[in-house]
């Protein structure tokens, strides 16, 4: 078993833990230490070569970190984006519990540092006894708990996370407040942060909002959402910051299309005058919803501009949700967003604490 674990773990999906844990790893490799990395419970949320599904962050991190071990060992349980209570309901529960354990026996068997990362939420896996805390008891971990600051909210959710590790009789080590918008930053130094280590909350970094890491490229869109490219392949590397729903007044959409940047907007091929304002305010890329094809002038000023149009089946909602799935996630290769995380998080978090 390896000398020390630490189990990276999160309260909401897209809090910036895979950041942590990619940063964490590297920091401790060029310590020179041995890193094993495990994901007990994953989501599957891409296929693999062999076409199976897996989770990304376990191919990402397994990349980056050039993991010789199989996917099946390093996270030996998968559950479904949306349903699988079927799947594990032939197997008695014991046996995914020893599955899990024998795993990572296995896995941490010659390492310095294990890092565990934790699924979507603490609770995620309960249903299979293989919740956070039970499982970071299981194999003597300390908890990081990563949290997004949004609002004040956040230290009510921490506190009840700690509370939830505490049934459980495992403590939280500490905390690291992550994409902290620049205009909370006050806030989170001197209000949030107060208020969490009153309660015996240690805060152990604050990491700032970066737009860099959050910003995707229209090719990212265009994988996450599919669908067919009708026409301006050559700005496929389009960088998007910005989000519009074409589904306003003339006057209005021209009005935002003209104060955003970067932007990509989403809306029906039948609005050929919102598309002609967007194409000709600048914006970065179209998705069309419904599957309802646009005017051919469009296409044609599209190919001019270098302006990628994608038509989807989906409707403008389930488009969204497709695209905010990937917002924040670094692919292995990368390295840009690598090295802006690997900084940030250096110059905001304690981490020789963390890994010490």
């Amino acid at each position: 078993m390896a000398k020390r674990s630490i189990y990276v773990a999160s309260i909401k999906e897209l809090a910036g833990k895979s950041i942590v844990t990619i940063s964490l790893a590297l920091k401790a490799k060029e310590m020179g230490e041995k890193v094993g990395y495990f994901k007990p419970v994953g989501i599957g949320s891409s296929l693999s070569g062999a076409g199976e599904v897996v989770d990304e962050d376990v191919e990402t991190m397994k990349e980056i970190l050039e993991l010789e071990e199989e996917y099946e060992l390093i996270c030996p349980i998968t559950l479904g984006k949306s349903e699988f209570l079927e799947e594990f309901s032939r197997t008695k529960i014991e046996e995914y519990n020893k599955k899990i354990l024998e795993a990572y026996e296995k896995i941490s068997e010659d390492k310095d540092i294990m890092l565990i990362e934790g699924p979507d939420t603490l609770s995620t896996g309960a249903f299979l006894n293989l919740s956070v805390p039970r499982l970071a008891k299981a194999f003597s971990s300390k908890i990081l708990l990563v949290a997004q600051v949004k609002d004040d909210y956040v230290v009510d959710e921490l506190i009840q996370a700690r509370d939830y590790c505490a049934k459980w009789g495992v403590s939280l080590f500490g905390v690291v407040l992550s994409r902290v918008p620049t205009d909370k930053a006050t806030r989170t130094e001197y209000v949030i942060k107060k208020h969490l280590e009153e309660q015996n909350l240690k805060v152990l970094g604050a990491i700032p909002e970066e737009k860099t890491l959050s910003a995707l490229t229209v090719r990212e869109v265009y994988d996450a959402v599919g669908g067919e490219i009708l026409a301006g392949r050559g700005g496929m590397d389009k960088i998007i910051q910005t989000f519009l729903i074409g589904a306003m007044s003339m006057e209005s959409a021209t009005k935002y299309f003209r104060k955003a940047t970067n932007n990509l907007v989403i809306t029906g091929g039948d609005r050929t005058d919102i598309i002609f304002a967007a194409l000709e305010a600048g914006t970065s890329a179209l998705i069309l919803t419904g599957n309802l094809h646009p005017s051919v002038k469009i296409l044609s000023r599209a190919d001019d501009l270098a302006v990628p149009v994608i038509l989807v089946p989906h409707d403008t909602f389930t488009t969204l949700q497709l695209i905010q799935k990937i917002i924040g996630k670094i692919k292995p290769k990368d390295k840009k967003r690598i090295d802006i995380a690997k900084r940030l998080f250096e110059e905001n978090t304690e981490w020789e604490k963390i890994l010490q």
